[in-house]
């Protein structure tokens, strides 16, 4: 089992617990074990890619100054279809941390 998965499973085990009094003898079915691993995987893994817009609110700059900034550095992005632009997170940051410089303001 991988990280997020584990860490999916761990959720849905406290979110069980957390209605059980509510539910007495009744179990958790597979359909509403499936809609919580559905929720989570899609909270956990698109946490992971940011949009435009989630990016410039990363670096506390407006989308305009942000597609500014893309046109002026090789900002990491991953094309998803042809259109649709995510940026990963981690490289996100890592580029940011690489292009800026480090000091007291």
């Amino acid at each position: 089992m991988s990280d997020l998965q584990e860490a999916i499973y761990q959720i849905v085990v406290k979110e069980v617990a957390r209605t059980e009094p509510k539910r007495k003898e009744n179990f958790l079915d597979k359909k509403d074990a499936e809609k919580l691993i559905k929720k989570y995987t899609r909270k956990y893994v698109f946490q992971e890619y940011l949009t435009a817009s989630d990016a410039a609110a990363v670096l506390g700059m407006s989308l305009t100054t942000f597609w500014r900034f893309r046109q002026k550095y090789p900002v990491p992005v991953h094309v998803i279809d042809g259109t649709i632009k995510r940026y990963k997170r981690s490289e996100f940051i890592e580029f940011i941390e690489k292009h800026s410089v480090k000091g007291c303001a």
